[in-house]
């Protein structure tokens, strides 16, 4: 298999035609009911012009339809783009500018957003059904049953393996966001590798608890797919309601699941017998932040038969590393032994190697690391430096020490805080601005004024307007002059402690 539009045909040939693939808490398809919604919805890209190469977003809530129409964009060997449902409609414009989207697959919901100020510059497809709403002022736009009703194509175009796949936006530190290219190679590698470490297969039934713009969803979808499994939809509205997903995990017998250790950690304080109502959990893996090890060990203890996973890599990288947590949980834990055939070295600042237990940057060679930041110059370094420092314990094991800029995660989401920052000076009334995250994990902006304060509703307010809402400050502090160190620097650290 060399190509990632190959994996939906894959996982039907194992689990046959009338096996459930996907459920999203109202609508569910099996794997022949799937591959008919790509094939037609293909035949309709096609029909509108996407060709091998081109753009196509995805600004909709997970479903049923919308990962068909997700497939679909690889079918025709085009590059999907996924963008946060909850994104306001500027940042969207901005993101289809920057990488010249042909189409935008989304809903009614969110299409009605647009104002006749404000609108999206290319061709729309909305996953209803039907639309009536703010079709005025769309160039064009079709529907649903449009596509059902296109010439079906039912073979995936080939395409180069070092074509892109898909492309993940992150935070940039210039105050706009990167976006990541992922190749059909780099995909495969991470993929294929995840289903045979972990022995997955037809039987098991995944959660997808991440949304499809985090790069946590890339397993749940195409493990699930490949092994012939099925993927069951968490909704963004229930992601962080810890009773709620663990009802989902027990209705829906859910035996694979990943997210983030925050949301692992709401469920264990939520629900003393966790491990009774989800016995079924045959494994468990989390990333995207670190695992507090007194609530890693209740979760041991809750699931002591359940195979318990530490995946490490940033979105650039993929899954590079993991550890597989045992019976007995280490008080340092680490992120472990190269995953998906990556190399990872540790150096220092001038690129050179370092030896055992020398702390340094976490450097990452291999087929999962991606292929350049959309516009920019190609990722053509012999490694990529994760800015994450780490180093190998005596077992050959890599430990994790922390970053070496102002990148940070809250709930599994990176974000660079000069973003946040770029945001808020953007604010009339900010003269400066410093955010920093807080010993609670909340991002906390310090400001100096013009003319008067703003409060920290009126700068939420602002910024949602440019900003992901996980990207959003929860806490403001206003100086008169902001503390510097001694070479004329923010003082940092100092603000990080108030």
């Amino acid at each position: 298999m060399k190509n990632l539009n190959e994996v939906l045909l894959q996982g039907k040939s194992i689990a046959g035609e009338h096996k459930l693939a996907v459920h999203d808490g109202l609508l569910s398809m099996d794997y022949d009911e799937l591959c008919e919604a790509v094939f037609h919805f293909a035949g309709h890209l096609e029909r509108l012009g996407v060709r091998s190469g081109d753009r196509v977003g995805l600004w909709v809530d997970k479903s049923c339809r919308a990962l068909a129409a997700m497939l679909a964009v690889t079918h025709i060997g085009a590059i999907y783009v996924p963008i946060d449902p909850a994104n306001p409609i500027r940042r969207v414009e901005e993101i289809r500018k920057d990488c010249q989207l042909s189409i935008l697959i989304t809903s009614a919901e969110q299409l009605d957003q647009c104002t006749r100020d404000f609108s999206i510059q290319c061709q729309v497809i909305v996953l209803n059904e039907e639309y009536y709403g703010k079709a005025e002022l769309i160039s064009s736009l079709t529907c649903w049953n449009d596509a059902m009703q296109a010439t079906r194509l039912s073979s995936p175009v080939k395409v180069n393996p070092q074509a892109v796949a898909y492309m993940l936006y992150t935070s940039g530190s210039t105050g706009t966001p990167k976006g990541v290219q992922i190749t059909h190679e780099n995909a495969l590698a991470f993929i294929g590798w995840a289903k045979e470490k972990l022995t997955l297969s037809e039987q098991d039934r995944f959660a997808n608890h991440a949304p499809w713009h985090f790069d946590l969803s890339v397993f749940d979808i195409y493990v699930s797919l490949l092994s012939g499994a099925s993927v069951h939809l968490v909704s963004e509205l229930l992601s962080y309601v810890p009773k709620q997903l663990i009802d989902f995990i027990e209705q829906q017998k859910i035996t694979v699941w990943y997210s983030v250790p925050t949301a692992l950690k709401l469920m264990l304080e939520a629900e003393p017998l966790f491990g009774e109502r989800c016995e079924r959990l045959t494994h468990v893996i989390f990333a995207g932040e670190a695992f507090e090890i007194k609530a890693l060990k209740v979760l041991r203890a809750q699931l002591p038969d359940t195979r318990l996973y530490n995946f490490y890599g940033p979105t650039e990288t993929n899954v590079c590393t993991y550890y597989e947590v045992g019976k007995h949980v280490p008080d340092l834990l680490p992120i472990g032994y190269p995953a998906s055939n990556s190399i990872i070295t540790i150096r220092n600042q001038q690129g050179d190697k370092l030896s055992q237990g020398l702390r340094g940057f976490i450097c990452v060679s291999g087929p999962t690391v991606f292929a350049g930041y959309w516009g920019k110059t190609a990722q053509n370094s012999e490694y990529y430096n994760t800015g994450d420092l780490g180093y190998f314990n005596e077992f050959g094991e890599l430990m994790y020490n922390g970053r070496e800029d102002h990148m940070v995660k809250v709930k599994g989401y990176r974000i660079h805080l000069g973003e946040v920052e770029h945001a808020l000076n953007q604010h009339k009334h900010v003269a400066e601005c410093v955010v920093v995250l807080n010993e609670d994990k909340q991002l906390h902006a310090h400001i100096t004024i013009k003319e008067k304060a703003p409060t920290l509703l009126e700068l939420k307010m602002y910024c949602a307007k440019l900003l992901p809402k996980y990207m959003l400050i929860d806490r403001l502090q206003i100086w008169s002059q902001l503390p510097l160190t001694r070479n004329g620097k923010y003082a940092r650290k100092a603000l990080m402690a108030t």
